[in-house]
């Protein structure tokens, strides 16, 4: 047996070499040569534990421990390899096959230990082979390999959108990923019962030491280690670094104000007004015939019909784009002055509440998006810093349609300036979803006639502008209505976490003024007119809303601003997904 674990740590070294020389893109010697002793170093203290025991763990608990080592440590590599092998940028893979071996050293001091130490073993296999599992899902569904982002968009998705995106699976696939990870779980713990009855007598202290030394290389250097620069703990890393900034977002308000000066312009309005914004979810404006009147179905009646009516107070904008494929990362830049050409902190950019609370207005924000599970989202962060803000009762498994939102413009006082925030479950997938069977108008040809349940889905939302926009005219003196999405869809494909085409980026833009506003704002009404036929990124939502408040401040600028006769962007100058995707891309 001292033979085998003799060779035990440089067949180690040999199997990383290799590892690294498939996988790795464009290193360099020192990286290989770094890579070289660092391995070295993991090989042997994978292999102290049983060096100092005099022997190995049983051999079924031995392979085990092996196979989930080496499965974690070389899922990524291989996915990444195979979903972005073409790419002929640099790639390096060290940390993760240093971290399986040290993964598999502490697995095997466990073992050796025996009794109690032992039954740690399964639960930790499971750790490590449900991340394997994991990322080979994420791949399976998406053919990308997990990244940084793709980790944030998961964990950031609140229970109902979990529960409705496993009903869109056959329940025989939930439930066969289930079983695989409970099937792992008691075969460690099966193959492991020996090793648990185990007890290391005096070599029990110094092989606990020889687990301890395994650690202490995996995770010695901060956010350096090799535990910190491997794929998967890298990404988690990424995600806690984010949480601490949304979680500073409310602490730098008072600085935020602080460094914010708001001068109104334009005419006093004779009584108190109300500016409605509505943030729309996943609208395609490609199948709204508002905005494309070529459709054969009437998708958006009534905002079709409006802007047709009263075109003096409707501009509907064709070129609008949002900056990036999901919710959270569109609407960080949207609703503050964060963008894809400034290099602004999330937690210290001011946002829309701030800039409209600098220039005297009452800010409500509504939502149907939900605190139901992820709470902490930069779009909540930003939520909560109004005067008043408030969700819908969300249950498990039953989100409720955004007409439980129109209640609540019943509480906005009339007396005071506001500034209202709508912000809709709109047109989320599942798309059957998003409006009650009694608002069905046309029938979908089967379950998978995605389409027709989207354009349903679509007239619904239709509904609910109308509603809202009919309810603040009557009731709020409304003087402006900025209606858009916070990113697209294309209905007929699966959701993925990476760009699919410029469906899920063309969104809609719709802007009312009313005469009094237009009255009292001339050159804001005119500049939003002549702008109608411009190029727009969502991004600069903040800057469209601090000119629709027309306000002069020294955290806006007016040349970003659809609202002012200085914006400048065309269709070369913009970009989705921060800057690697040009619109000019876009040839329909």
């Amino acid at each position: 047996m001292g033979i085998t674990i003799l060779w035990a740590a440089p067949a180690m070294w040999v199997a990383s070499i290799i590892e690294f020389l498939v996988f790795s893109r464009g290193y360099r010697l020192r990286d290989f040569a770094r890579a070289a002793a660092l391995y070295a170093l993991c090989a042997a203290v994978a292999t102290l534990p049983m060096a100092i025991a005099g022997h190995a763990p049983a051999s079924r608990s031995l392979l085990l421990a092996a196979f989930t080592a080496f499965a974690g440590q070389l899922v990524y590599p291989l996915i990444h390899t195979i979903t972005r092998g073409a790419e002929p940028r640099r790639c390096v893979y060290t940390a993760d096959a240093a971290l399986g071996m040290c993964v598999f050293g502490l697995l095997s001091a466990l073992l050796l230990m025996g009794g109690a130490w032992a039954w740690i073993v399964g639960p930790f296999e499971l750790l490590v082979l449900g991340i394997v599992v994991i990322q080979i899902t994420y791949f399976a569904l998406y053919g990308a390999c997990m990244d940084a982002y793709g980790y944030r968009l998961m964990t950031q998705t609140n229970t109902n959108e979990v529960i409705e995106f496993i009903r869109y699976y056959p329940l025989w696939m939930s439930c066969l990923l289930a079983g695989l990870l409970l099937g792992v779980l008691a075969c460690s713990v099966y193959v492991n019962v020996e090793a648990a009855h185990f007890h290391g007598g005096c070599s029990l202290v110094k092989t606990g030491i020889a687990g301890a030394c395994c650690i202490l290389v995996a995770c010695i250097g901060g956010h350096r280690s090799v535990a910190a620069r491997s794929a998967f703990i890298s990404f988690v890393l990424a995600r806690r670094k984010h949480i601490r900034t949304l979680e500073n977002y409310a602490s730098c308000r008072q600085a935020r104000e602080n460094s914010l000066t708001a001068t109104r312009l334009g005419m006093p309005s004779r009584r108190p007004s109300t500016i409605l914004l509505v943030i729309g979810e996943s609208a395609n404006r490609d199948y709204m015939s508002a905005f494309n009147p070529s459709l054969s179905r009437d998708t958006t009646p009534w905002l079709k019909a409006q802007a047709q009516a009263e075109p003096e107070h409707w501009m509907i904008f064709p070129h609008a784009y949002s900056c990036a494929i999901h919710t959270f990362p569109a609407l960080e830049k949207g609703l503050t002055e964060l963008n894809q050409f400034n290099a602004l902190n999330f937690d210290t950019a001011p946002s829309i509440v701030d800039m409209a609370r600098a220039a005297g207005r009452r800010i409500y924000w509504f939502s149907n998006q939900g605190h139901l599970g992820a709470s902490l989202s930069q779009v909540s962060v930003v939520a909560e810093q109004a005067d008043v803000a408030r969700w819908t009762h969300q249950q498990p498994g039953l989100p409720p349609y955004d007409s439980e939102l129109l209640p609540f413009l019943d509480t906005v006082d009339p007396a005071t300036d506001n500034l209202v925030v709508l912000h809709l479950k709109g047109n989320h997938f599942s798309f059957e979803n998003r409006y009650p069977a009694s608002e069905q108008t046309w029938t979908p040809s089967s379950p998978a006639d995605a389409i027709t349940a989207y354009e349903n889905s679509m007239r619904y939302v239709d509904g609910i502008l109308r509603q809202a926009w009919t309810i603040a005219r009557e009731k709020l003196n409304l003087e402006a209505m900025v209606y858009c999405s916070d990113h697209a869809i294309i209905p007929d494909k699966h959701r993925a976490p990476t760009f699919m085409g410029f469906g899920d980026v063309r969104i809609p833009l719709a802007v009312w003024t009313s005469p009094e506003y237009q009255a009292a704002h001339p050159a804001r009404h005119s500049a939003l007119r002549s702008n109608t036929d411009r190029y727009w990124t969502n991004d600069f939502l903040y800057e469209l809303i601090c000119g629709v408040l027309d306000v002069e401040s020294n955290h806006f600028e007016a040349s970003n601003s659809l609202a002012h006769n200085t914006y400048h962007y065309t269709r070369d100058d913009l970009t989705v997904l921060n800057g690697t995707i040009p619109l000019s891309d876009d040839c329909s």
